[in-house]
């Protein structure tokens, strides 16, 4: 986007430079035969401003018109990038709360469970596929710790990698 707008910028220079005449001189000598003598020549040469207003204002209202809108196109991709970072540490901060809740709640409330499930059966209340039943539903929810953990992990990654990091 700043290569655009620098561009843009350079032709508007260049533009504006063509709205001034060039002006050069020449100066020649040339050494000739003895029968015709040496020969010297100056000359001045300049273009004439004749209907420059008419070809060159359009030009460089063009050139204008190139320089707005590579500005504006760069606004625009760091309003959406900003957006982007924004989506991005909202979902990050999403899974980061599942996960403390998971890792508060949801692990030691299955921990209990299973404990006082294991318990029954010791005490010949409860069945061996009740307590097998409990004991998946334990790893379940270890599993889906690990889950919230990579996703955790990753958003991390993709802000680092996408956005830089603060410093």
């Amino acid at each position: 986007m700043d290569a655009a707008r620098q561009t843009a910028g350079a032709q508007l220079a260049q533009a504006r430079a063509q709205a001034h005449p060039d002006t050069s001189w020449d100066f020649a000598y040339q050494k000739r035969d003895g029968a015709y003598g040496d020969m010297v020549s100056v000359g001045v040469t300049f273009g004439l401003p004749l209907f420059g207003q008419v070809r060159r204002e359009p030009l460089i209202a063009a050139q204008n018109a190139r320089v707005r809108g590579a500005e504006s196109q760069r606004a625009a991709g760091e309003r959406q990038l900003l957006a982007a970072l924004e989506t991005d540490l909202a979902d990050h901060q999403m899974h980061h709360e599942q996960l403390a809740r998971a890792q508060e709640t949801l692990a030691p409330l299955a921990q209990q469970r299973a404990d006082l499930e294991t318990a029954s059966y010791a005490a010949g209340r409860a069945s061996l596929s009740d307590v097998l039943g409990v004991l998946l539903d334990l790893a379940e929810t270890k599993l889906s710790i690990l889950d919230r953990q990579a996703f955790v992990a990753r958003d991390s990654a993709k802000i680092n990698l996408t956005y830089g990091t603060a410093s």
